[in-house]
């Protein structure tokens, strides 16, 4: 299997350059949400068009540097992701309404606004950076060998703790979590990561995130779990 980083001469070994991404991408998640939600207290919508930018000028600088090969990291595999997705998709849909009451939110212009802005968009960024991000620096660092168990083993081995830093890491920048803990991000965000893991594709993974997303903005628009920060309808 082909890795999806061009072949290119660089003087930092492979595994330490990539490393350094990751330590930088863990630290801009979370610098975000405390910049924006503990210290400046943005209105969501504004805090959310915020994270939305910095988050994707980073994964593009990333991108950019590591020349990562886009259209073969969505379109290889992506079937088996998709597939995989639907359950899990199921999964976390089923846990808002299990997990969370249901609370007033907006209606007519507004809430189609929300549902795109707050649903899918921020759905598709948290998946890019939580999930996509850590799985592709974890599989650029095994050159995309993923020919046999072990290799694959080897990949796991690595972006699993890679995404349970870095989602740490993301929702210790708000403070509804540094009050409590971030156990249920981390394991949410794991079980949301399985069709990556599993086939190095991230649409899957991105189809159930928006799913919980877009779930949260209907049923419990006010939850204190599934939407940073958290605010009134």
């Amino acid at each position: 299997m082909a890795t999806l980083a061009h072949t290119r001469s660089a003087p930092i070994p492979d595994v330490v350059r990539q490393g350094a991404w990751f330590a930088f991408g863990s630290a801009v998640s979370f610098a975000i949400p405390y910049v924006g939600v503990s210290q400046l207290h943005l209105q969501h919508d504004v805090y959310y068009g915020a994270y939305f930018a910095v988050t994707l000028a980073m994964l593009a600088a990333y991108v950019r540097a590591e020349q990562i090969d886009v259209r073969t990291l969505f379109t290889r595999h992506w079937r088996s992701s998709l597939i995989l997705g639907i359950p899990v998709a199921a999964f976390v849909v089923w846990n808002v309404f299990r997990t969370d009451d249901a609370t007033s939110r907006p209606h007519g212009a507004y809430f189609v606004f929300e549902l795109l802005w707050r649903g899918v968009g921020y759905g598709t960024i948290d998946a890019l950076l939580l999930t996509v991000f850590p799985c592709v620096v974890a599989y650029t660092m095994v050159h995309g060998r993923m020919t046999t168990v072990l290799r694959r083993a080897r990949y796991v081995a690595i972006a699993v703790p890679m995404i349970l830093v870095i989602t740490a890491t993301y929702h210790l920048g708000y403070p509804q979590y540094r009050q409590d803990d971030v156990a249920k991000p981390e394991a949410g965000n794991t079980l949301i990561s399985i069709p990556m893991l599993a086939t190095a594709n991230p649409v899957g993974s991105i189809a159930a995130h928006i799913s919980m997303h877009v779930t949260a903005v209907t049923h419990s628009y006010e939850t204190t779990v599934f939407l940073p920060p958290q605010t009134d309808s």
